[in-house]
């Protein structure tokens, strides 16, 4: 009996400890996050100012985002074959360099959009390196009823660089320039690498015996993993076209607000929409245990389109705000579920190439969401609800005519699509499959424990 008392003793300690550890880890994320924020504002700002064009801000953007996502899979290899707390020390200290290239081109007599261009896309190209571990690192310190509780608290680390960079970064800009704001988020990456060396304990560490790295098989196996289980390739679907409507708010919601009202308004509305993230990834890290992933993932999709396209509804920015912010409340619940349920059906070894890949197939909605977007607003929706035909005057009774309505309705229709995808998803079996399996591992492992 006492052996008993040890052993379960240890086993509830094991846990305890690695959350301990992974709460460390989040905490320096949450730094970087605001580091990572305070660049990303000012440099869009400065890009904009110093250009006069949306394009341009555009390709920046591009570059900023672009590189990560290609480089994934790669980084999800690696993560797999090597010390994956490595990884995201290399990943942190060389993303830094890219910031370097900024930070010169800035301070320069003449600076330079294609330096800058160049240097968040390194940066962005060395991020790809430490992501995938940083997933996969969840896996290592953590156990299966842990994994919703992290997911929330990783959202809300993310969340920092749409809540607090936002408003410190323009309260900076009003008493230093755009250079200050990339030295803070050049030091934030050594404050991260230092968390991540004071967790190096309990943090799997690769050796493969095989000395060689050959990207492309690993690749393959992946791949393997993902295909392996239909409900998963499925998941990958789903969260792509999820993906592609959200990009739409992005890209949709400024030129929206700006309509209605100025920069400072669209500051403020930014802040308190962003909170609604916040108040979700705080809702879900508080759930000790979830029945249905599955159902989780459907409502936060179904939540997120109604209120997106609300949004697209109504000319009132109080109204827009409320609606925003709603729909950031429903979105953790999104990534959370489809996470876990992609999590729990893949082999720890494979992680962080599954992950990668994953990364690599879903984020590229962005990428289409960015040009589907600019072509339809400006060539299609925007001179339509401009014009004076039966149907446009039709929908501007009911969500107003002139500049801006366009993108509205385009949001509307989004918002529509991303709704009816989360009511797709509660009746796929193929979702379904992938708890149902788990929870036939779950019975199984219990039986085995009482025999």
């Amino acid at each position: 009996m006492n052996q008993q008392n040890k052993i379960q003793k240890l086993q509830t300690k094991r846990p305890e400890k690695g959350m301990k550890k992974f709460m460390i880890l989040v905490a320096g994320e949450f730094i970087s996050s605001i580091g990572s924020g305070l660049t990303d504002f000012g440099l869009a700002i400065y890009v904009l100012a110093m250009t006069g064009s949306v394009a341009a801000t555009g390709i920046f953007s591009i570059c900023a985002f672009l590189p990560s996502i290609l480089l994934a899979p790669v980084g999800g290899v690696l993560a797999d074959r090597y010390d994956r707390r490595l990884m995201m020390i290399l990943g942190e200290l060389l993303s830094g360099l890219g910031l370097l290239i900024c930070l010169f081109s800035v301070m320069s007599s003449s600076p330079s959009i294609v330096v800058i261009c160049m240097g968040v896309g390194v940066s962005s190209i060395f991020t790809s390196l430490s992501e995938p571990a940083f997933k996969a690192t969840v896996t290592d310190l953590l156990s299966d009823e842990d994994f919703a509780r992290a997911g929330g608290m990783v959202q809300i680390a993310n969340s920092a660089k749409l809540i607090i960079s936002p408003a410190l970064a323009g309260l900076l800009l009003q008493v230093t320039g755009v250079s200050t704001l990339i030295i803070i988020d050049i030091l934030t990456f050594f404050t991260t690498v230092l968390v991540i060396v004071a967790v190096r304990k309990g943090m799997a560490i690769k050796h493969n015996g095989d000395a060689s790295l050959r990207i492309g098989r690993e690749l393959k196996e992946g791949i393997a993993a993902i295909r392996g289980e239909s409900g998963i390739m499925t998941m990958i679907v789903i969260m792509t076209i999820s993906v592609f409507c959200l990009g739409f708010v992005q890209i949709l919601s400024k030129p929206l607000v700006l309509a209605l009202a100025g920069e400072t308004e669209l500051g403020i509305l930014t802040t308190i929409i962003a909170l609604g993230m916040l108040v979700g990834s705080i809702v879900i890290s508080c759930l000790k245990h979830t029945k249905s992933y599955g159902q989780m993932l459907s409502i936060g999709l179904f939540g997120c389109g109604l209120f997106f396209a609300l949004i697209g509804v109504s000319e009132n920015l109080f109204l827009i705000a409320a609606f925003g912010f709603m729909m950031f409340v429903f979105m953790p619940a999104v990534q959370i579920g489809a996470e876990v349920l992609i999590r729990r059906n893949l082999a720890n070894e494979v992680q962080g190439r599954a992950f990668g890949l994953i990364g690599l197939i879903t984020q590229m909605g962005y990428i289409l969401a960015f040009i589907a977007s600019g072509i339809l607003s400006d060539y299609v929706f925007e001179p339509f609800m401009k014009g004076n035909s039966l149907l446009a005057i039709k929908i501007g009774a009911v969500i107003g005519a002139g500049a801006g309505r366009g993108n509205a309705l385009l949001i509307v229709i989004t918002g529509v699509v991303l709704a009816g995808v989360g009511i797709v998803v509660s009746r796929l079996k193929s979702v379904k499959s992938l708890e149902e399996e788990n929870l036939y591992e779950a019975v199984a492992e219990s039986c085995s424990e009482g025999l």
